[in-house]
């Protein structure tokens, strides 16, 4: 393992008592500017940066992960770790509105098998299903079948990434910040009114993320 994690992030990641997780490159490159990072592996097959971590004399490890199903690739290279993925999802839920931040606390695949993620209570808990796309025939059959067993939101990642995680008794938490309401308005038909509101929240979200390193780091 130590040999793929050498191929896959340029070094073997030692010590590292955290996991960051991230598709989002805005949010990357702004947790890059606000973490005490000691170094960048910017040349590696993920991109990946050592932050410092002041409490417990500890290092975390902050990692760009292709979007989809692909991000639990990254997943498996950890065991025994506490893992914080964050993007963006779609929500299912009248209640659940773009700009909102959501913590799941449960996933369900495609087999209709679940599983329970770790939670900090910081947020509304979600049931979260799979959608691979976020338009078209495919995109309306996964939100029909997500919808037919009780999910509140989807996203790409975060079902298969937990399962991967769980698999390889990693500690998994998915904190996700709704950008559209599949079928009624997508990605690209938000209004500029909640365009603004989105953009204003993946700032404020790098915030959440921090204080979510804390609490993470706290309880390991």
């Amino acid at each position: 393992m130590e040999e793929i994690k050498n191929i896959m992030l340029g070094h073997s990641c030692c010590s590292i008592s955290i996991v960051i997780v991230t598709p989002l490159k805005s949010t990357f490159r702004r947790l890059k500017e606000v973490l005490n990072i000691e170094k960048v592996y910017d040349g590696a097959f993920f991109e990946n940066c050592i932050f410092k971590i002041d409490k417990g004399n500890k290092q975390g490890l902050l990692i760009l992960s292709p979007q989809g199903i692909a991000a639990q690739d990254i997943i498996e290279l950890f065991s025994d770790t506490s893992i914080l993925f964050f993007g963006l999802a779609g929500s299912l839920s009248a209640n659940i509105k773009i700009g909102d931040f959501v913590e799941v606390k449960t996933v369900v695949d495609v087999e209709k098998n679940t599983a329970s993620l770790t939670t900090a209570g910081k947020f509304r808990t979600v049931k979260c299903g799979y959608s691979p796309c976020m338009l078209g025939a495919l995109a309306k059959k996964y939100c029909n079948f997500a919808k037919s067993v009780k999910c509140d939101v989807v996203d790409m990642e975060t079902t298969y990434c937990a399962k991967t995680a769980i698999q390889r008794n990693n500690r998994f938490t998915s904190l996700l910040l709704i950008s559209d309401i599949p079928e009624i308005i997508n990605f690209w038909e938000v209004s500029e009114q909640e365009q603004k509101k989105l953009k204003d929240c993946r700032i404020v979200a790098i915030d959440k993320i921090v204080d979510y390193i804390n609490i993470l780091v706290k309880e390991s």
